[in-house]
């Protein structure tokens, strides 16, 4: 919301000048972004007197115009197509200044000497936006008569400044001049002065009716009607007024339902009475797939629960939206109808929505319109329409529905304002600030009884009494106190906190990045990488590319790898940290869990001179991983187990992550499909869940002496089934239980030529210690053999 200073003194009167005034009204509540100064970067700007115009003898497009600038009559050279004779104009002298740091000097154009500039509205500071469509291609040209000589600025309304509110949804009282006018005198004090409403009113009666079909989209519906308005630009007043609040000027008639609105924070709209094509109006909701055409000339389809203004067979109006593109005010309009309404606001916040057509009026229907000024804008526009357009105003107004006036109670007392301020302040002084606020309050005793007008229909429950009286009471003035403790003790992270930071360090030092994703996902996506069917749908979702709640991490990182590989990066390594949702039903909420995932793809510790670099794959990560494990002490808890579970994983290469033989994670690559689906190459992935691991407490750390005495070692080479594991063979072997065997670690998997199909080749190191002593070749010899027996009695052929 845009607000003149020198408008807003009109309704009140303002001793306070603009800096003062914004910086108070921010105090108060409502944020002041930007001050707006149509006066600065200007100097010697005055109303000129166009006294001639002739041609320029070396110049086409230039005019010589002779200018009554008051003091005297000087040439100055323009070439604005619209310069004429007998018109009043706005001139920069001779040692003036524009915005933008221009400054007026006597030039010499093609020969002819000019002294000053006939300015535009853009020259002068006005957004090309708002400008007037006749003066958009020229020089501006008063449409009354001025007095030569006089402060420019000041006969355009403009020697003024604007506030900016950034308003927050609940104050749309604020939407208006009189809501901002009753929130001055809040602050400042002073008496709000209504506009004046009192119109001529005829005999004459057209016969014109309204009729509400659904009471529940249109609680009231009021118009009037006005005869013989004369179409033409409005009063200087009245254009500059609206451009200030950043509306452009059209013509009178539409103009005064623009100026209207912004008076009282009530839309209106106006019909050209003899394109409506009926004497009744008859409110409704559309009909599935209805059409019509919108006065932007775009033919809309409706649906069911959007509201239409008709003329009893088809939609002249779309509701608290914009009007029909047959029912529009002309410059041939004669005749109009004035709609002053009250309209369901979801269905407009819907509406408008959907169609994408935000407007002043749209914004404050959706927000719910202050029932006290719906007649009055009514009448305000009528009075306007016979003064400035010269109509006739018929009698009464024609209405269908009920207009609630009867202003809500809210019950408080001045316990407990004072209880939740921290004040001591008594009955009267509560009573002075409400009232300023133009709330009318019945004191009983310590009981205050608040009578709300509905166009503060914000305030409903007693501590927005207590807001209201701490804001205009001055936050300032609130006393400082500090809280009192019996114990105070110093901020911390949580053992989780420093878990995840502990995570977040071993991986960026390890050469990965983070990663930070959305929690949202499109649906077809939602399940990849878990066993879940379905997601969690949101009801309203911004769009459906974020409609679901996401079960895993590994889907985004993907999406975020293939985004840096697009951009010639080589490698990428990145791991996130975050919460996934898993679903207990649709009107449910669901779990959440906080989990850990990453992706490496592309080469690993690339040597570029020397051309040499290392293709990470299954084993980098689970590298990664391990290390991670290690760092808690979880290791030895972990283990590993194959699995074809995950359609996006590549076969033989997936593998459940197990701690202490649940199931908290999987590590794979990405099935070859998926992977160029999305333009990679092999590229492999892990998600663990967090809260499983931080559940498990690491212990005491033991430290042990270095041994003394050597290791030795044992190679073995087994011939087994293809579908035998690695790990099927280390647990074997460590079953066993053979005294000083310390480890068990695979060398080399073989499958190819001099293999029988389908078997394979593994190779292991399996090292034996004795921390006490020397082990000799006949201990070692006698400790193998168990296990040796035992892999031969597994079937598996031990080779040469």
């Amino acid at each position: 919301m845009k607000v003149s200073k020198e408008w807003l003194e009109t309704f009140i009167s303002v001793d306070a000048d603009t800096a003062t005034l914004a910086e108070t009204i921010t105090r108060g509540g409502i944020e002041v972004d930007d001050i707006i100064d149509y006066t600065e970067g200007i100097k010697n700007l005055v109303v000129g007197y166009v006294e001639s115009v002739k041609q320029h003898p070396e110049a086409d497009k230039l005019n010589l115009c002779q200018v009554n600038t008051g003091e005297e009559t000087v040439q100055i050279v323009c070439g604005a197509p619209n310069v004429k004779a007998d018109s009043y104009v706005i001139v920069s002298k001779v040692g003036g200044r524009l915005p933008g740091g221009i400054k007026i000097k006597k030039a010499k154009l093609r020969g002819e000497e000019s002294y000053g500039m006939i300015c535009s509205l853009q020259e002068i500071g006005i957004s090309e936006e708002y400008v007037p469509e006749e003066y958009k291609e020229g020089i501006f040209i008063f449409n009354e008569k001025q007095t030569p000589g006089t402060n420019a600025l000041e006969a355009l309304y403009l020697d003024d400044q604007v506030l900016e509110f950034d308003l927050t949804p609940n104050r749309k009282d604020a939407l208006s001049m009189i809501g901002t006018a009753y929130e001055v005198r809040a602050l400042f004090g002073g008496e709000v002065v209504e506009p004046e409403l009192n119109m001529t009113e005829t005999e004459d009666i057209s016969g014109i009716s309204v009729k509400n079909e659904d009471s529940e989209a249109v609680p009231f519906y009021a118009l009037r009607k006005v005869n013989n308005v004369k179409i033409a630009p409005s009063p200087v007043w009245m254009q500059h007024r609206l451009l200030k609040a950043g509306i452009r000027p059209i013509n009178n008639v539409v103009d005064i339902s623009n100026y209207v609105l912004l008076e009282f924070g009530q839309p209106l709209h106006i019909f050209d009475y003899d394109a409506i094509g009926s004497k009744e109006i008859v409110t409704r909701r559309a009909k599935e797939n209805e059409k019509m055409t919108t006065l932007d000339g775009k033919e809309r389809t409706l649906l069911e629960s959007d509201i239409v203004v008709t003329n009893g067979k088809e939609p002249v109006a779309l509701a608290g939206v914009m009007g029909g593109d047959f029912s529009e005010v002309t410059h041939n309009t004669k005749n109009v109808v004035i709609e002053s309404a009250v309209f369901e606001p979801v269905s407009v916040r819907k509406t408008s929505g959907r169609l994408n057509l935000r407007s002043e009026a749209s914004s404050r229907f959706e927000k719910g319109v202050s029932h006290e000024f719906v007649i009055k804008a009514l009448d305000r526009t009528a009075y306007l329409l016979e003064t400035l357009a010269g109509g006739t105003v018929e009698k009464g107004i024609v209405s269908d529905g009920e207009l609630d006036l009867t202003p809500t109670e809210i019950d408080t007392s001045v316990s407990f304002i004072n209880n939740r301020l921290g004040l001591d302040l008594n009955a009267d002084k509560i009573s002075e600030i409400l009232d300023k606020l133009g709330i009318d309050v019945k004191v009983d005793g310590d009981n205050i009884y608040a009578i709300i007008p509905s166009r503060r229909d914000d305030l409903k429950i007693p501590e927005d009494i207590t807001e209201e009286v701490a804001r205009i009471y001055g936050y300032d003035n609130l006393p400082s106190t500090l809280p009192v403790y019996s114990e105070i003790t110093p901020g911390r992270l949580t053992d989780n906190q420093v878990k995840t930071r502990i995570i977040k360090n071993q991986l960026s030092s390890l050469g990965l990045s983070g990663a930070i994703n959305y929690a949202l996902t499109e649906s077809s996506r939602a399940t990849e990488f878990t066993n879940a069917t379905v997601g969690l749908q949101l009801k309203m979702p911004m769009s459906e590319i974020h409609s679901t709640l996401r079960t895993s991490l590994i889907p985004h990182l993907v999406d975020n790898v293939t985004y840096n590989m697009n951009r010639q990066r080589k490698s990428v390594s990145l791991y996130e940290v975050g919460k996934v949702f898993e679903t207990n039903g649709q009107d449910k909420l669901p779990t959440e869990i906080t989990k850990l995932a990453a992706v490496i793809s592309g080469p690993q510790y690339s040597v570029e001179w020397l051309g040499e670099s290392l293709l990470s794959d299954f084993y980098t990560l689970k590298g990664i991983l391990d290390s991670i494990f290690t760092r808690f002490s979880l290791k030895p808890h972990i283990t590993y187990e194959a699995t074809n579970e995950y359609k996006e994983l590549h076969p033989g290469r997936t593998a459940h992550v197990l701690l202490k033989g649940k199931v908290i994670g999987l590590i794979g690559e990405l099935h070859p499909k998926y992977a160029d689906d999305h333009d990679l190459n092999q590229t492999t992935v892990f998600e663990v869940n967090l809260d499983e691991l931080y559940r498990e407490t690491e212990g005491t750390i033991r430290y042990e002496q270095l041994p003394k005495y050597p290791q030795i070692t044992r190679d073995i080479a087994l011939e087994v089934n293809s579908e035998v594991t690695v790990q099927d063979i280390t647990d074997l072997i460590y079953k066993q239980n053979v005294n000083h065997l310390i480890n068990v670690e695979p060398f080399d998997v073989y499958e190819g030529e001099h293999i029988e199909a389908g078997k394979k080749s593994v190779a292991l190191h399996i090292t034996y210690l004795n921390k006490e002593e020397t082990l000799t070749d006949e201990v070692v010899e006698t400790l193998h053999t168990p296990v040796v027996e035992a892999l031969l009695s597994e079937g598996f052929k031990i080779r040469e």
